[in-house]
């Protein structure tokens, strides 16, 4: 009967994980980002005990800073990622990192290899330069805290990031290659590790240091992963590459990346502009109150998207082999279960935010008000939306969201100098208003383009 119940059990299990559309790949994506919600969750918990209000403001304003690597990555990892899942699709990978087939198809992804080593090489070494430099002479003139508060700790998160910048196109080969699965659990792991440091320091005493521990955790777990587990970009790289399988960077290459760079160059203003505002204009403490809000909704759409990340290879696959049914498919199942899941969590968290803040509780004190919030949520909502549409036509490896992107990023910067004259919630109306009008309508437009393409020679 023990065996049974078992068995019985087990088939539950495997059903619920059919429905839930939790494969390998789904599943090790879902539960490193809902480890990083969680931990985040509890990083903000700890924050406000162990910071104070400007400390705080410093802790997410280093964070939107970082984010300037999108200037220096151009939007080539995402490259990367759909150009090697639409070539591996007809290759075999081996267990220690190397691919067999045709050797034109090979030829292509060494020349590829080769090329963004030397890239990342130079932009890693840019980044933490100009970077490194921006925020030095930004916390110079618009911090009001003594320069040792500061600096030491600003120059090795700079060095750190510089450094996953440099490792990344390592990871989105072995993405493209169909690991997704792998790399989610390297990044749990990561961030299991990375932020047990981070509480460790916190609890310590150790102040604002504690904003290193994750990004030193990720240089030396990514580049250990790298070498034990077959570096797929490396073993290209090193293959002599025939010159009529040589890849053209300017005709195969630019065409989409210079599209997808200005995108995530306009997400910048997009996502990250927020607590730099405010803090140049409102102070540290108001900048921390609104990072923490904004982070633990990051946190809410980081695991919703996971279903969507997860298959993104998959995506790329089914166009490559022409099979337009299975694509659309896939999409509706991830997309909806993605879109269900941010709606009822970012609910309740407002529901929450409602609740503890008519309790009085001193932590509401360190975190924006519950009508930021619910705005803050709406957003969310509106654009994990946007961002699952984007990941389906830029499967295509087409960037058809240059226009929408630069237009939204251009309102948003608009919204947020005007808004945030007027404090954080008139600013983040502005926002959702951007959002809900301008970036969801257009998205969808150009989503029904690619949903009724016919993909040439399927069904």
């Amino acid at each position: 009967m023990e065996g049974k119940s078992d068995v019985t059990t087990s088939t539950r299990f495997a059903q619920l994980r059919a429905l839930a559309g939790l494969d390998f790949h789904v599943l090790l994506t879902l539960l490193s980002r809902a480890w990083a919600a969680l931990a985040g969750a509890l990083t903000i918990l700890l924050l406000p005990h162990w910071l104070s209000a400007n400390e705080q403001g410093y802790y997410f304003t280093f964070a939107s800073i970082l984010a300037l690597q999108i200037f220096f990555e151009l939007g080539l990892n995402q490259v990367v990622m759909q150009f090697v899942s639409h070539e591996v699709a007809h290759l075999t990978a081996t267990t220690n990192g190397q691919l067999l087939g045709d050797e034109r198809i090979l030829g292509r992804l060494s020349s590829l290899a080769q090329l963004i080593k030397r890239w990342y090489r130079f932009a890693a070494l840019l980044f933490a330069a100009i970077g490194g430099l921006a925020g030095i002479v930004f916390f110079a003139e618009k911090g009001h805290d003594p320069i040792s508060l500061w600096l030491g700790i600003w120059l090795v998160l700079i060095s750190a990031t510089a450094c996953n910048l440099w490792f990344s196109p390592g990871l989105a080969v072995m993405e493209g290659c169909g690991k997704v699965g792998q790399i989610a659990r390297l990044r749990l792991v990561q961030s299991l590790l990375g932020h047990g440091l981070l509480w460790l320091v916190l609890l310590s005493g150790g102040g604002l240091w504690a904003t290193i521990a994750v990004p030193a955790v990720s240089v030396f777990c990514t580049g250990y992963w790298l070498k034990t587990q077959g570096n797929t970009l490396d073993w290209l790289a090193g293959r002599v590459v025939d010159i009529k399988s040589k890849l053209s960077w300017r005709n195969e290459i630019f065409p989409v990346q210079w599209r997808i760079a200005l995108s995530w160059a306009s997400g910048y203003l997009i996502f990250n502009l927020f607590t730099p505002v405010i803090f140049a204009r409102q102070g540290a403490a108001e900048a921390g109150r609104l990072g923490l809000a904004l982070t633990l909704f990051s946190g809410v759409s980081t695991i919703g998207m996971s279903w969507v990340n997860a298959k993104a290879p998959s995506f790329t696959s089914h166009i490559s082999l022409k099979q337009k049914h299975e694509l659309n498919k896939l999409f509706v199942a991830v997309f909806v279960r993605s879109t269900l899941f941010i709606f009822f969590v970012s609910a309740g968290l407002v529901t929450a935010a409602i609740f503890l803040d008519h309790l009085g509780l001193t932590f509401m004190t360190r975190i924006s008000s519950p009508n930021v919030i619910a705005v803050i949520g709406g957003v969310t909502l509106v654009n994990s939306m946007v961002f699952s549409m984007a990941i389906y036509m830029r499967a295509h490896r087409e960037e058809p969201m240059l226009s929408q992107s630069i237009a939204v990023g251009l309102l948003t910067a608009i919204a947020v100098y005007f808004g945030s004259s007027f404090g954080v919630l008139n600013m983040m109306l502005w926002y959702l208003a951007v959002c809900s009008f301008v970036s969801l309508p257009w998205t969808i437009v150009l989503f029904l383009r690619y949903w009724n393409r016919r993909l040439s020679g399927c069904d």
